[in-house]
């Protein structure tokens, strides 16, 4: 219900609260907070994921709402797969809540890690992977916290 009053208040005037349907979520643990976010999609099948390919890169940014917001960048080199590593991957979070509510933080030092369970893009396309990062504040480098956490979600194309 939380997460329902949260995505009314930011897009009650853009789209009705029906319009909304979550496809996948993210969890984590934040120095021992439980985190949780809902990726979503709208009626007209747009979705809070891209996949772009540019030359040999492809790149799949997924975001997510609910105790804040959560996005995730990936670039692979060459077809994306469970079996490759991401040649790069950021995290960003903006928790709404708790001690470190209203300020950004960042995967900048260093570089996050993943480990992708299920990756597809053919069809609705679909991630399971697991994450853990050090997150910096955006506005003090020097407060780092960690995080771990386990994406399960589509890619957003309908079915």
């Amino acid at each position: 219900m939380k997460v329902l009053l949260s995505l009314v208040l930011c897009f009650g005037i853009v789209a009705p609260a029906g319009a909304l349907e979550a496809i996948g979520e993210i969890r984590a643990n934040l120095d021992d907070e439980e985190l949780n976010w809902q990726v979503l999609r709208q009626d007209d099948g747009s979705a809070m994921v891209q996949i772009t390919d540019i030359g040999p890169l492809t790149m799949i940014d997924l975001h997510a709402l609910g105790d804040g917001s959560i996005s995730i960048g990936l670039i692979f080199h060459g077809k994306p797969s469970r079996d490759t590593s991401p040649a790069g991957l950021t995290i960003d979070m903006r928790p709404d809540r708790g001690a470190m509510a209203g300020t950004v933080w960042e995967s900048e030092d260093e570089p996050p890690r993943m480990q992708i369970d299920l990756l597809e893009l053919a069809g609705e396309g679909r991630i399971r992977a697991d994450f853990s990062a050090v997150l910096c504040r955006r506005d003090a480098a020097d407060d780092c916290r960690n995080i771990q956490g386990r994406i399960d979600s589509s890619l957003g194309a309908t079915p």
